[in-house]
Formats: structure tokens, sequence, C-alpha cells
């Protein structure tokens, strides 16, 4: 319980509604108590036959975990970079 806890704290819900599908591809959605948010969602991310009208729940949840191992992948790309570049210093620059 502590965990759900600690999760509600870093997690928002909030309701949409299905108000259009555009192309047989995309669902505008609409958010929140007045509907005054509007976004573009593809189908294929919504339930099964989902279509306009249909009431949707939305939960946005902080993900702390995926934004440190983003974080390390970066840091490491950018010290691969910097190495890379002192091993090539003197060298001429290519263009792209």
């Amino acid at each position: 319980m502590a965990e759900d806890e600690a999760q509600g704290a870093r997690t928002k819900k909030v309701r949409g509604v299905i108000d259009r599908i555009e192309d047989g591809a995309m669902a505008v959605v609409l958010l929140g108590d007045e509907e005054e948010h509007s976004i573009d969602v593809p189908l294929a991310l919504l339930p099964e036959g989902a279509s306009g009208g249909d009431q949707l729940s939305v939960t946005f949840r902080l993900d702390a975990d995926s934004r440190r191992k983003t974080a390390a992948r970066t840091e490491a790309m950018r010290a691969r970079l910097e190495r890379l570049g002192e091993a090539n210093a003197g060298k001429k620059d290519f263009k792209l």
C-alpha cells in the first residue's frame, strides 16, 4: 500500500472523451472536466472498438526509473563522444 500511496503523488488521472476519429487512424481526445484540452492519439493506442463519444480514464505517471536510465545512457554517450573527440584532436573535421 505504501508504494501505491507514493505513486499517487506522482500520478495524475484525468477524464477524457473521444471527440472524433480522423482518417480512421487518429482520435481527437478532449481532456479535463470541461474538455478544455485536446490531444491527438493514434487509434492503435486506444482500446479496440473505441469510437467517438467514448469516455476514457487517462493516467499520467512519472517514471523515475526510466528517467534515470535515460540520463545514464545520455551521459555514457556524451563521455564516449568526448573521448572520440580527444582521440581525433588535430585531425581534419568531416562534413555531412
